[in-house]
């Protein structure tokens, strides 16, 4: 009986597992981390708070003692930033701010920042929706930077671009989905240069990349826009396509040995619940000779996706909706084990780790289950009160407010055809991405990092600090400690220039 085996990305063999070095991790957003927090709140486990500048979606990458983020700083996102911080302490290590080779509107219904980097032992490869492409070392130097968009044309995506890159050994690999000219390219990591171009059919996509094992071959796989495509990572050659597949423009696919788990969500041009449905699907690469072809293994019935990719955890796949709605499938069969809504709405894809399912809330409320075939809730945490939260909240809309498109005149025609739209969806739809949404986690031995768009938070209980000898206990003391009002509000640092003062203001507090 075949049983789900998860590979890791193919990364540099000195990477422990320990570290968390792309987009959900090595790709399975599964962590072999120890000792993790299974409870936090605003007063417990929360080991420091570090203000970042400007804006980010992207999630946060590990390293060894450092955390990398990204952001876009500027009315017109005119400058790019990547920033590397103490993972002990939360300090700034270093950042660069650059310009940025293509400008665009900087509002809550834009990408910002939205691709995740990577990082090997030689350095950290950030992506942006400007098209700029740039490689720093370990110690913040600057080693190389392309502008995609200058090379190839620029990207034409009414929400911006929001791919992840991923990596080989040797290579980042960028997938750009837009009707400005598709494809799937391959960088060198030492020179910058490329590997290979492969052309793809023009659409409109946010997925990710993903590397696959399999025919002794390093396999790169693209769930993206209505297809599956295998492409091999060494010449960019396409091996296998597979069309027919609806929604799976948002959800990135989770590789199980040969096996490619698609998530999907509803396609709102042309409604269709259970074709989106049957997308949330399992499919097997298969290989005769030296021929490829994809191979149904099941089809979702119920099980949904929206921004979150699916995570297989110890036989299991999770699904989750936009709204919460987690969908528990057994790995083998695709035969539903349950479907509970979560106390939040989640955006970020849950991570498997230590014997346990973590769902990081879009607003900051975190569920944690046990991992199995039937539903266990072990704890709901919080990062901010619920009174703090709403009063940043309120906050954050009416700094958006000013930056925020008009409203069409007509809510209730869809956009493309597409369903009527109410004046409450329309609404609640322009303050989606306002204020402190969570992007993303990243987990080490003892410690979560999580990343709003403002924000880099480490949750580590006070025992695995004080083992680590670690003096961050009376940052997180003081950081408790300031009153909700007095706090300065992290969602007003839009500059790097105003970044020092407000770390400075926070440890002084010490």
């Amino acid at each position: 009986m075949w049983m789900p085996v998860l590979l890791s990305l193919m990364l540099p063999a000195e990477a422990p597992a320990t570290n968390w070095p792309g987009f959900r991790g090595d790709g399975s957003s599964t962590s072999r981390a120890q000792q993790l927090p299974l409870s936090w709140s605003p007063s417990e486990n929360i080991a420091w708070r570090t203000p970042l500048p400007g804006y980010g979606q992207s999630s946060p990458i590990i390293w060894n003692d450092r955390v990398m983020i990204t952001a876009v700083e500027g009315d017109e996102k005119e400058k790019i930033v990547v920033a590397a911080i103490e993972l002990k302490s939360g300090k700034m290590a270093w950042w660069r701010s650059l310009p940025a080779s293509q400008r665009g509107k900087n509002n809550p219904m834009m990408s910002r920042a939205a691709p995740t980097p990577v990082v090997d032992s030689e350095g950290i490869y950030a992506f942006f929706e400007s098209g700029d492409l740039i490689a720093f070392s370990h110690q913040g130097d600057l080693k190389w930077k392309r502008s995609l968009a200058t090379e190839y044309g620029a990207f034409k995506n009414n929400h911006g671009i929001g791919s992840s890159p991923t990596q080989t050994a040797e290579c980042v690999i960028v997938l750009i989905d837009d009707m400005g000219g598709s494809y799937l390219l391959a960088i060198d990591k030492a020179t910058g240069k490329n590997r290979w171009k492969t052309d793809r059919t023009n659409r409109v996509s946010w997925t990710s990349p993903v590397i696959l094992q399999s025919g002794g071959r390093s396999i790169v796989i693209v769930s993206s826009g209505g297809s599956l495509t295998a492409y091999d990572a060494q010449t960019g050659k396409p091996i296998a396509n597979r069309d027919g597949l609806v929604g799976n423009t948002i959800p990135s696919p989770t590789v199980l040995g040969n096996r490619i788990i698609i998530g999907a969500g509803e396609n709102r041009m042309k409604p269709d619940p259970k074709a989106s449905a049957q997308s949330n699907c399992c499919v097997e690469l298969q290989w005769t000779n030296d021929s490829a072809e994809f191979v149904t293994r099941w089809n979702g019935k119920k099980a949904v996706s929206h921004h979150a990719s699916p995570l297989v955890y110890q036989g299991h796949v999770y699904f989750v909706t936009k709204m919460g709605v987690i969908t528990c499938l057994n790995a083998e069969t695709g035969e539903e084990c349950y479907v509970e809504r979560l106390d939040n709405p989640c955006w970020a894809t849950p991570v498997g780790a230590d014997g346990h399912v973590f769902f990081f809330g879009k607003y900051g409320v975190s569920t944690v289950i046990r991992a199995g075939s039937s539903f266990e809730k072990i704890a709901i945490n919080r990062l901010w009160s619920p009174d703090e939260f709403r009063k940043r909240q309120d906050d954050a809309k009416r700094q958006a407010a000013a930056k925020l498109p008009p409203a069409p005149s007509n809510p209730n025609r869809g956009p493309g055809g597409g369903p009527p739209v109410s004046k409450e969806e329309l609404e609640a739809a322009r303050y989606s991405a306002v204020g402190d949404v969570v992007y993303g986690a990243a987990a080490v031995d003892g410690t979560w990092i999580i990343r709003t768009g403002t924000e880099l938070i480490c949750v580590r209980t006070t025992k695995f600090a004080a083992a680590q000898g670690d003096g961050g206990a009376a940052l997180s003391h003081a950081l408790a400690s300031r009153t909700a009002s007095a706090r300065r509000p992290l969602f007003s640092v839009q500059s790097s220039s105003d970044l020092w003062n407000v770390c400075d203001s926070f440890r002084q507090e010490k």
